[in-house]
Formats: C-alpha cells, structure tokens, sequence
C-alpha cells in the first residue's frame, strides 16, 4: 500500500480498538506541523532522560546524519527535561536525511520555523526554553514506550493532520485492509448524507463494517472493544 492510498489515523486506531489492541498516539502527541496527508513509515527510536549529567544529546546528530528515507525519528522519554529538545535545526537535519516525519513525547519549540521545513512533527508540549543540558540521549533503536504505548524498532507509525498511531509490524497489513474499508464506509455515509438520506439509514454503511470488525475480532480470539 502506497502512502497515496494509506487509510486516515483515526480509521486505523478505530480499527485497533475494536480489535481490543492499543496504538493511538494522540493524545499525548499533537500536530506541530501537521503531514497533508496520512502517511506511513517504519520508526527510528531515541530514548532521552533527564538528568543533571551525561551524554548529552549529540547522539541524535549521529541518528540524523543516517540515511533516513521512510522513517519516523520518535523519542520517548523527553518530558521531564522540562526544555524543548527539538526545533528547526534538527528538524531540518531530519529533512535533509529523508525522514518522514518526527516525534517527540516532550517539549519542542520554533514552531513557526518547523512548519516552513516542511516536515511533519508532533510533540507532547511546546517550550521557548531549550534543555539546558538536562537532557541525555540513554539509548537508540531500543523499545520505548510513549503514555504506555509500546513502540518497537521494527514498528511502523500513521500520521496525518490529525495525529499518530502505531502499527505492529506483524500486524501491519490486515490492520491498513480493515481501516481502508472502514474509511471507505464512512465516506459512503458522508455521500448519503450530503445527497439527503437521513442519518439513521445512511450510518447502516459504517455500522456494517463495525459489525464485521467486531465479528472478526471473536473468531480471532482478539479481545473486543467494549
């Protein structure tokens, strides 16, 4: 599946959800500079921590002057530093290396600046004040956690104008199946609506896709939503 045809992230965390998994990012993660459109890719993971001494955070440029083509940087772990750990320079670093996009569970800051980059980033929280060398790069490419969200390197993350979710890598092409028809049934809703049909016929559309999710769910053994 190309990134012309990836389903919306609220689509994909509706479908983890009536599969009884988690994934969705969002909250904490927030558009600071929003993807046009959804978009998909495999994580590059840092985990920082905050401390009055240590490495620093010089380990990122060495992540940065990787090749990143297809990649999401995503850093855990940023939020007690209580500064911004991101901004222009890195982000246009991250550019410049072919990632597709940035997240960061803790602050950021140039907000104005990261949107004319041109790459997509999401944060937890916005600062005008940076580290002040509290924070250190503690690990990279290792699994990390974001509001208990797990994350494994081999993890792909969607984001789009409204936010993130994680997909297993296991499980990556049955969950973008079910959202895209999900979406495409939701989009038949809004076209019976917009042609007159009343809400109480024009939703059979998506709730026969949810039905067939929940369906699905039981015969898997997935635990279902409730």
């Amino acid at each position: 599946m190309s990134n012309e045809t990836i389903p919306p992230v609220s689509a994909i965390a509706d479908v983890l959800s009536l599969w009884g998994r988690d994934g969705w990012l969002t909250p904490p993660l927030r558009p600071v500079a929003a993807a046009a459109r959804p978009t998909l890719g495999r994580v590059r993971t840092v985990t920082i921590e905050a401390a009055q001494s240590g490495p620093g955070l010089t380990s990122i440029y060495d992540v940065l002057s990787d090749d990143l083509s297809g990649r999401f940087v995503v850093v855990s772990g940023a939020t007690p530093v209580g500064g911004a750990v991101w901004g222009e320079i890195l982000l246009l670093a991250a550019r410049q290396s072919g990632a597709f996009g940035v997240l960061v569970d803790g602050a950021v800051r140039d907000r104005p600046a990261m949107e004319a980059v041109g790459l997509p980033i999401y944060a937890s929280d916005q600062r005008v004040v940076g580290p002040q060398g509290l924070a250190h790069v503690v690990a990279i490419d290792a699994y990390i956690a974001i509001d208990d969200i797990g994350i494994d390197p081999s993890d792909h993350v969607v984001v789009d104008e409204t936010g993130c979710v994680r997909v297993r890598h296991d499980e990556l092409g049955e969950v973008l199946d079910a959202a895209a028809k999900y979406a495409a049934a939701e989009d038949l809703v809004l076209l019976a609506l917009r042609e007159g049909e009343p809400i109480t016929s024009a939703y059979q559309y998506k709730k026969s896709i949810v039905d067939d999710l929940k369906r699905s769910a039981g015969s898997s053994g997935r635990q279902g939503a409730t």
